[in-house]
């Protein structure tokens, strides 16, 4: 099996799961298996997103486990089995992982070598356009608060419980609030985590279309919304 059919033939296993296909999508995971064999990496983490989706992560636990006995680096499975934990109320389990994931990522940064300049540049002047179009009147009260490119989040901020693959953060005080002169405040800022957006989005107009996406979230906590309202306003 060629590499284009194998990607093809895991494209339409990810589309039955996404269209709630459940049986479809585990005929194509048998098929699968008997080409790759049960213990495939690969095949150990579809089973356990598809009993997460049939089941809940309870479910999908053995599965991830499973996986990470044979792969311990694998670092899909670590960010499930930390999204699991948390589900679970393990979260020294799910900080754990998360610091795993945070950890194997940087190896496939340096492996790929994420973040380029010509990629940073580009990163940049999007999130400064999408800034150029947001209404002059909330425009103005952005006008001295910095956008500033990361590899990926902080290990203190995820060791907190922060998503190691977070495409953004808003820090510091929202609109309203940045009268206090407090100096322990950390100063207020858009953090766009670049090597998560690069690995998330190679196609350069998916990535300018998640940037947008993602500078209008973080804008939004700006100016106070908090997730149910920044979901509402479409700001996803």
């Amino acid at each position: 099996m060629t590499d284009d059919e194998l990607d093809r033939r895991w494209a339409e296993v990810h589309d039955a799961v996404d269209l709630g296909e459940f049986a479809r999508a585990e005929a194509l995971l048998d098929a699968l298996t008997d080409e790759l064999g049960e213990d495939d990496p690969e095949i150990l983490y579809e089973r356990a997103v598809l009993a997460w989706e049939q089941h809940g992560p309870e479910q999908a636990i053995a599965a991830l486990d499973e996986l990470l006995r044979i792969e311990p680096e694998h670092a899909d499975a670590h960010y499930a089995r930390g999204f699991a934990c948390e589900e679970v109320g393990d979260r020294e389990g799910m900080i754990h992982h998360f610091m795993e994931v945070l950890r194997l990522d940087a190896l496939i940064d340096e492996e790929h070598e994420l973040g380029s300049e010509d990629e940073l540049d580009f990163i940049e002047s999007t999130a400064e356009a999408v800034l150029r179009n947001v209404p002059v009147e909330f425009r103005e009260h952005l006008r001295n608060v910095p956008i500033v490119l990361e590899a990926r989040p902080h290990p203190e901020i995820v060791r907190e419980g922060f998503d190691p693959r977070a495409l953004g953060l808003f820090e510091g005080l929202e609109h309203g609030r940045r009268e206090s002169s407090d100096p322990a405040l950390a100063p207020t800022r858009i953090v766009l985590f670049h090597a998560n957006l690069l690995a998330d989005f190679p196609d350069r107009e998916q990535l300018a279309e998640q940037i947008e996406i993602t500078m209008l979230h973080e804008i939004g906590h700006f100016f106070g919304l908090d997730e149910d309202d920044v979901e509402r306003l479409g700001l996803e």
